[in-house]
């Protein structure tokens, strides 16, 4: 039986009838090509980018291939995509129903969210500045157009300042801190309103923007480590 989301994600593919495990080349964002994940020639890649030390959030360090396919295989209630950069693999963005999460233990779930975790691949070379911001504002236009959601959600590490930057650039705003059982995290929405809004406004990467963002409870470690990019 399908659910809300996969009808969702199909209906607004045009893909009813096909299956979220068939979805081929989607669409093209920001210079990034969109595809679904494809198991067999994507997990090794994935492997590696798991087992780098910015990956920790993750959980998967030391997973086998069978161990990370299964874990990444798609469900009725998540799938994974692959973003490709000049021809290359440079992120993967898993969007799941937050229904059928940990994270919808935290907040009243409404029709029409889609939570996303995401993971971009090592740096390879000289880092491309702005890079990450846009990998960032190209999964928000296509969770919030091209998939026609209402809300992005994300629940990323409290400890990881760097994408706290990402996602106030992009338009998140983080509600509260929660505690998952894997990590203390900030409960973030979006929409495309917010997206929108963010975009008009000249951002800046200070820690005063960072800090706008945050529950106003929340008090920041002396130090915090920063990982790269992902959720």
């Amino acid at each position: 039986m399908a659910s809300h989301f996969s009808d969702h994600c199909l209906t607004q593919l045009g893909l009813t009838q096909l299956g979220l495990t068939q979805l081929s080349a989607m669409t093209s964002i920001n210079g990034f090509q969109f595809r679904a994940l494809d198991l067999k020639q994507d997990t090794p890649t994935l492997q590696s980018w798991f087992n780098q030390e910015y990956a920790q959030f993750w959980g998967m360090q030391g997973l086998s291939l069978t161990a990370i396919e299964n874990l990444m295989a798609t469900t009725q209630h998540k799938f994974a995509l692959i973003g490709e950069w000049q021809g290359k693999a440079l992120f993967m963005a898993e969007l799941y129903d937050p229904a059928h999460d940990e994270i919808g233990h935290h907040y009243p779930v409404a029709k029409g969210d889609c939570g996303m975790h995401l993971i971009i691949a090592p740096p390879d070379g000289c880092p491309i500045s702005g890079l990450s911001f846009k990998v960032m504002d190209a999964i928000a236009q296509l969770v919030l157009e091209k998939l026609a959601f209402s809300r992005l959600v994300v629940e990323p590490d409290q400890l990881n300042s760097k994408i706290h930057r990402l996602n106030s650039r992009v338009g998140i705003r983080y509600e509260k801190a929660i505690q998952l059982s894997t990590k203390a995290a900030f409960l973030g929405f979006c929409t495309a309103a917010d997206r929108q809004l963010a975009s008009n406004t000249p951002s800046s990467t200070g820690l005063a923007q960072t800090s706008s963002v945050l529950p106003s409870s929340f008090k920041a470690p002396a130090t915090s480590p920063i990982t790269f990019s992902t959720l």
